[in-house]
C-alpha cells in the first residue's frame, strides 16, 4: 500500500502543481484551446456537440470531417460548469490526465505485480517530464491524449495476459481516444484485437474457463454509451453523417502518405535514439515544414533506422520469450504487446496522410507512449531479474519508486514546450486578454456574424474571442463551412445577424474603414504604456513634440503596428 501511494503521488503531483500555478498566474486558453472550451461549454445546451472537433485533415480530403465523437468534451464539461470556463477547462484536463496516470499505475499492478507497477510509474513521470509542465493541462487533443493513450497501452497489456476485466476498460478508453483524435484509430483497433486474441490463447493454454458473460455485458453497455452520440449525428445530422464521411475518405483520400521509410526513421528516433523521455525529442523530432523538403534532418537514414527498429522489436520479443520460459506470464504479455505495438505504430504511421503543413508532430504524439511502453518492459524485466529474496526485491522496488519521485520533482519547475500547438502562443496572452476586454461593447446588441475571411492559419486570438463571446452571452453565427462543422449546425448564419465582425492584425488594426467600428483592440501594452502613447499621440497631432519624445513615440508606434490586433464591426 505504501509503495502504491508513493508512486501515485509521483504521477499526479506534477500535473496538479502545473495546473494550480498556471491558474494563479491568470492562464487562459488561446488558439484551438479556446475553440475546445466553447464546445465543452456547449455540452448539455442547445448547441450540444454530438461530434468531436473539425479536423484539419479536411483540408487534404474532399469534404469537411470531424473527429468521431465528443467524449473529451463530456469528460471536462463538469469541471467547467462547476468552476467556470477559465478555471474549469484547465482543471478538467488536469483531472483527465491524473485519472489516466493513476489508471496506468493501478492497472499495471495487474500485469506483473509491484515490478510492473513501479516500472509504469517511472515511465509515466518520464512522459510528463518530456511534455513539460505547461502541456500537462493543455486541452489540445494531441497533447491531451498522450497520458490517456499510455493508460490504454497498459490496459491492452493486462488484457493480453488473460485479464478479462480489462475488456470494457479497453473499449471505453479506446473509444475516448478514437473519438477525440482519429489518428489513434488504427492502433486502437489493431491492439484491441491482438490483445483479445492473446487473452483467448492464454486462457486456453492455462486450461482456464472464466465466464465471459459479465465482461461482455459491461463491454456492450460501455460501447453503446460511448458511441450513441456519433450515431445520433450519423442518422439525424445535416447531409451525409460524419462516420460515413470518415469511411469514405479511407483514412486520407488522395493525400500523399508519410511512407515506410519516414515512418521507420520517426519510430527509431522516438522509441530508441531520441530518446522519447527527453524534451528535445518531444519538441524537435519532427519539424512541421513543407513536404518538398526533408523535415527529418538529423535523424537516422532509412536503412539504419530499420535496423534499429528491428533490433528493438527483437529485444522486446526476446524479453517475452525469456519471461514465458521462466514462469513470468505478465512480463511475457508485456514483451509481446510492446513488440506488436512498435510494429503497428510504424505501419500506422506509414499510411497516415501528410498534413497540410507537411509532417507535423501532432499527427503522431502516440509514438511517445509507444516508446514509454517499450521502456516499461525493460524496467520490469530488470527488476524481475533480481535474485530471489524478499529484502532484495524490496530494495529494488523502493529504488524504482524513488526514481519515479525524483523525476516527478524534476518536472515541477515551469517549462513551456516549444513544440507546435497552442502553447506556441503563450506570449500572446496579454494581447489577447486586452483584445477581449473590448467585447463588452457588443453586449445587448444582438447576434454577431463572425467573418473568418483573411485570418491566418494558427493565429492565437480568435479562439479566446469565441470563448469570451460565449462567456458574455453574445450570440455569434458563422458562414464558413469549416467553422460551422467546428461549432455546430446551430451556429450557421441564417440571415438574422445584426452585426458583422472581423479580426485584423498588424498595421490594419490601426485603421478603421469607413462605416466600420473598432470595438476591441489589443497591443499587449501595460496600462502605463497605454497612457503614455495616448499622451504622445496628442503631442504628435498638435505638433508639439520634442526629439526625445518623438523617438519614444516612434518606437511605441512601431511595436503596436507589429503586434496590434483589432475586432471591427459593421451592420450585417
Amino acid at each position: 500500500r505504501g509503495l502504491m501511494a508513493a508512486v501515485l503521488v509521483a504521477v499526479n503531483l506534477p500535473i496538479l502543481v502545473a495546473t494550480a500555478r498556471a491558474l494563479a498566474r491568470g492562464w487562459q486558453p488561446l488558439g484551438d484551446n479556446g475553440l475546445l472550451l466553447v464546445r465543452s461549454r456547449d455540452v448539455g445546451t442547445s448547441h450540444h456537440p454530438f461530434l468531436g472537433t473539425w479536423t484539419s485533415a479536411s483540408l487534404v480530403l474532399d469534404e469537411h470531417v470531424n473527429n468521431p465523437g465528443p467524449l473529451y468534451f463530456d469528460a471536462i464539461a463538469p469541471a467547467i460548469k462547476l468552476l467556470g470556463p477559465w478555471v474549469g477547462v484547465a482543471v478538467g484536463v488536469m483531472l483527465v490526465n491524473m485519472a489516466a496516470s493513476s489508471l496506468a499505475v493501478v492497472m499495471a499492478r495487474r500485469i506483473s505485480g509491484a515490478e510492473s507497477m513501479v516500472a509504469v510509474a517511472v515511465v509515466t513521470v518520464g512522459l510528463q517530464f518530456a511534455m513539460g509542465s505547461e502541456l500537462l493541462f493543455d486541452v489540445w487533443q494531441p497533447n491531451a491524449l498522450v497520458l490517456p493513450f499510455f493508460a490504454f497501452l497498459v490496459m491492452v497489456t493486462a488484457l493480453a495476459g488473460g485479464d478479462l476485466a480489462m475488456v470494457p476498460w479497453v473499449v471505453g478508453v479506446g473509444s475516448f481516444l478514437v473519438q477525440t483524435h482519429v489518428s489513434h484509430a488504427p492502433l486502437v483497433a489493431i491492439l484491441s484485437l491482438a490483445a483479445t486474441g492473446a487473452a483467448v490463447w492464454s486462457l486456453r493454454r492455462r486450461g482456464a474457463t472464466p465466464s465471459w458473460r459479465r465482461p461482455l455485458v459491461w463491454t456492450c453497455v460501455v460501447a453503446v454509451m460511448a458511441w450513441s452520440q456519433p450515431l445520433i449525428e450519423e442518422f439525424t445530422g445535416r447531409g451525409r453523417g460524419n462516420l460515413s464521411r470518415i469511411v469514405a475518405s479511407g483514412g486520407g483520400g488522395d493525400a500523399p502518405t508519410i511512407g515506410a521509410s519516414r515512418a521507420l526513421r520517426l519510430v527509431s528516433e522516438t522509441t530508441v535514439m531520441g530518446p522519447w523521455f527527453t524534451r528535445g525529442t518531444f519538441e524537435n523530432a519532427v519539424s512541421a515544414i513543407g513536404t518538398s523538403a526533408d523535415p527529418l534532418q538529423g535523424l537516422l537514414a532509412p536503412r539504419p533506422a530499420a535496423v534499429v527498429v528491428g533490433l528493438a522489436v527483437a529485444m522486446l520479443a526476446a524479453v517475452g520469450v525469456w519471461a514465458h520460459r521462466t514462469g513470468r506470464p505478465g512480463l511475457a504479455a508485456m514483451g509481446a504487446v510492446a513488440s506488436v505495438t512498435v510494429v503497428a505504430a510504424a505501419g500506422a504511421l506509414a499510411v497516415s496522410p501528410v498534413n497540410m503543413v507537411g509532417l507535423a508532430a501532432h499527427q503522431m504524439r502516440w509514438l511517445w507512449p509507444v516508446g514509454a511502453l517499450a521502456s516499461a518492459v525493460a524496467l520490469t524485466a530488470l527488476m524481475s531479474a533480481v535474485p530471489s529474496g524478499a529484502d532484495a526485491r524490496r530494495r529494488v522496488l523502493i529504488v524504482g519508486a524513488g526514481a519515479a519521485l525524483v523525476v516527478a520533482v524534476a518536472s515541477l519547475p515551469t517549462y513551456r514546450s516549444r513544440s507546435f500547438g497552442p502553447v506556441d502562443s503563450a506570449a500572446n496572452l496579454p494581447v489577447a486578454q486586452e483584445l477581449v476586454e473590448g467585447l463588452e461593447a457588443l453586449e445587448g446588441r444582438g447576434t454577431v456574424l463572425f467573418d473568418y475571411t483573411g485570418i491566418r492559419y494558427g493565429e492565437p486570438y480568435s479562439g479566446l474571442v469565441f470563448a469570451e463571446l460565449q462567456d458574455r452571452d453574445i450570440p455569434f453565427v458563422l458562414d464558413d463551412e469549416g467553422l460551422i462543422r467546428q461549432f455546430g449546425e446551430g451556429r450557421r448564419d441564417d440571415g438574422t445577424a445584426v452585426l458583422r465582425m472581423w479580426q485584423v492584425e498588424g498595421a490594419a488594426a490601426m485603421e478603421v474603414p469607413e462605416g466600420a467600428e473598432r470595438v476591441a483592440y489589443g497591443g499587449g501594452r501595460s496600462p502605463g504604456e497605454r497612457a503614455e502613447i495616448a499622451e504622445l499621440d496628442d503631442q504628435v497631432r498638435s505638433g508639439a513634440i520634442d526629439g526625445d519624445d518623438l523617438q519614444r513615440w516612434t518606437a511605441l508606434d512601431e511595436r503596436r503596428r507589429l503586434h496590434a490586433v483589432a475586432l471591427l464591426v459593421e451592420p450585417a
